[in-house]
């Protein structure tokens, strides 16, 4: 990472820091519009009709100085040994950092130039990245995704199957229930699916959890409201004959996305949660833990999806757990069906792909995953998406949308595996 200048003195960048945000303070309150000038990543009015006051030409000159001496070529550049790219420290140019500052600490984010706000932002470790990164430096979900491998010692495996089929007995170890069970009643109302990716942790949507009952009302065993209930290795949810050895769990805790939101259409962004259990999960060939993916998985197009929703979109939900094959679509094709009710860079969208078949995720799939096969561990998959909303079951021309789970995953490391 580039050395920090120190010619320009703290009291310098704070004095030039204030000066420039007042100057942006004021440009705003005009209503008539001003072309502006980048200098050093400040946005400095330019053609008024004023002359710049002294404090503007030091200020601007100090920054070119800077900027040539200290960070020329930084952004772009690699930085902390090549896990990470500099770039401004922005909701887009690096939205890990930006929307994670309050579980990162403002003392643990790396900067390139931080008088300029440029932030060393982890990139995805693609397979070069892997190959030139030692083991002992592999982020701690990889670690731990190895492990999971060596539970099992078999697995049923099965190609994508478009239109949906019923999945057989351990084929999806990884698949959770979440539902809800009223006070004295033994009946659980399943409402969400979700993937365990730890022996305590589950990941869901973060819409699964909306209620009208506090989070510490839902979790108070004292509290007279309708408590959630996580089923594990389950199959067929009204059989005792299937091949399943469920596991039930009661919630200590639960964590939604801080940046979580829904729009009055439905939309929603940052659809993502965790559960923890009340104790770890008993880990057998009903029970396994999910990958999380080190990368994007933009290059996968045919995928997979499991849950008991509805079978159409008035339909009956599905007691037997149904997978199904789905084409991913183009960021393009997404927004022009979908009406740019989506945001590519946080979600993708994905279908049947054809007008003959009615492959989809539908209601009572929310939270689910979307996964692929392990591109190391043949009887392990890596969840790329979690299922989030859908404007039609079942229709090729309005595929469901899913958040990316890999812009989440420093998120769910600092939760799951943090100290």
């Amino acid at each position: 990472m580039p050395k920090k200048l120190n010619t320009f003195s703290i009291c310098q960048k704070l004095i030039c820091s204030a000066y420039f945000r007042s100057l942006r303070d004021k440009t705003k309150k005009k209503k008539q519009t001003k072309k502006k000038l980048r200098v050093n990543g400040t946005q400095v009015l330019a053609g008024t009709h004023q002359p710049p006051d002294a404090m503007s030409t030091i200020c601007t000159i100090l920054s070119i100085i800077l900027f040539s001496a200290s960070w020329g070529g930084v952004l772009g550049e690699y930085c902390d040994n090549g896990t990470g790219e500099c770039r401004e420290f922005t909701s887009t140019e690096c939205p890990v950092i930006f929307y994670n500052q309050h579980l990162i600490g403002p003392n643990n984010v790396k900067y390139c130039d931080e008088f300029n706000d440029i932030v060393c932002c982890p990139l995805p470790l693609n397979a070069q990245q892997r190959q030139q990164t030692i083991a002992d430096t592999r982020r701690l979900f990889e670690k731990e995704c190895r492990r999971y491998n060596d539970i099992r010692s078999s697995c049923r495996s099965t190609p994508l199957i478009v239109g949906g089929t019923k999945a057989k007995g351990r084929e999806f170890p990884f698949m959770a229930l979440l539902g809800t069970r009223q006070p004295g009643v033994s009946t659980i109302s399943w409402d969400c699916g979700g993937t365990l990716i730890h022996p305590k942790f589950v990941m869901t949507a973060a819409h699964c959890l909306e209620t009208t009952e506090t989070k510490a009302q839902r979790l108070d065993p004292n509290f007279s409201s309708p408590k959630y209930v996580v089923r594990l290795g389950e199959l067929d949810y009204n059989s005792t004959t299937d091949d399943a050895q469920p596991q039930d769990f009661q919630l200590v805790n639960y964590v939604v996305h801080p940046a979580y939101a829904e729009d009055d259409n439905g939309a929603r962004i940052n659809d993502i949660a965790l559960l923890e259990l009340d104790r770890n999960a008993t880990l057998n060939e009903h029970v396994a833990p999910a990958c999380l993916p080190p990368a994007s998985g933009d290059e996968h197009f045919d995928l997979n999806a499991a849950g008991w929703g509805h079978t159409q979109n008035s339909g009956q939900k599905s007691t037997h757990l149904l997978t199904v094959g789905l084409q991913r679509y183009s960021d393009r094709v997404c927004s022009e069906r979908l009406e740019s009710r989506i945001i590519s860079r946080t979600q993708f969208c994905a279908g049947s792909g054809s007008a003959n078949s009615n492959a989809d995720t539908c209601n009572g799939d929310s939270g689910g995953p979307i996964f692929v096969q392990h591109p190391s561990y043949h009887c392990l998959k890596q969840v790329i998406g979690v299922t989030s909303y859908g404007v039609i079951c079942g229709n090729y021309k309005f595929p469901s949308v899913y958040t990316k789970v890999h812009l989440y995953t420093d998120w769910i490391e600092n939760i799951v595996w943090g100290e």
